[in-house]
């Protein structure tokens, strides 16, 4: 197509996809021919992410059929917003891809590209200690083979009103001086504001929304 390189070497059809329907709940393999046929076209009219239909099909092997229902692709949806918004709050620069998580995730699509483990260790990553900015680094990699679109995921900006950024600076004086009580009482009065702050090893602060 391109006249440069192959498209594609392989080409896999995946298992058919079962779809639920009539009053008692039957199932049926969606045809074309028949009244159960769904087109992305049909996700955008109800607002679904088309993203969110990819997400659901990762969670199945390509071998396996898939069971769908618009609960189940609701479901994905939710997962994969989820998965935007920890993205998103790691505001750290990206940093460095975690060698032992990218050899897990390449066994997974090795072994007959086993995606639903392939998204389980993306979600190992997520949940894992790792710096905020190696867990973005290993996810952007992983996602060159997932296409959920993390690259396009903006860094999500904290407006701190100047109250409570107030309150900040009167608490780390108090801290300064050793003034615990004062200390504790203006951690509180942030909190009520909305912001948690933690205190950090090097004495510093660091402020996030509650």
């Amino acid at each position: 197509i391109t006249g440069k390189i192959p498209w594609v070497r392989y080409w896999l059809h995946g298992e058919f996809l079962i779809v639920r329907s009539g009053s008692e709940g039957e199932s049926a393999k969606m045809a074309k021919s028949g009244d159960n046929f769904i087109t992305l076209a049909t996700l955008r009219e109800r607002g679904i992410d088309p993203l969110a239909y990819r997400y659901l099909l990762l969670q199945t092997h390509y071998r396996k059929q898939l069971q769908f229902s618009f609960e189940a692709l609701q479901a994905a949806e939710q997962g994969l917003r989820h998965l935007r918004g920890l993205f998103q709050e790691w505001n750290e620069e990206t940093g460095k891809i975690s060698k032992k998580y990218e050899e897990k995730f390449q066994a997974a699509i090795h072994d007959d590209l086993n995606m639903p483990t392939a998204l389980a260790i993306l979600w190992e990553v997520a949940k894992s200690t790792l710096p905020a900015g190696d867990k973005k680094a290993t996810l952007l990699r992983f996602d060159q083979v997932l296409g959920l679109g993390l690259n396009t995921i903006q860094k999500k900006v904290i407006t701190i009103p100047s109250p409570v950024a107030k309150l900040v600076e009167a608490r780390a004086t108090a801290r300064e001086t050793k003034d615990w009580t004062e200390s504790d009482r203006l951690r509180d009065e942030i909190l009520a504001a909305g912001f948690v702050v933690e205190d950090t090893s090097d004495g510093t602060q660091e402020l996030r929304p509650s």
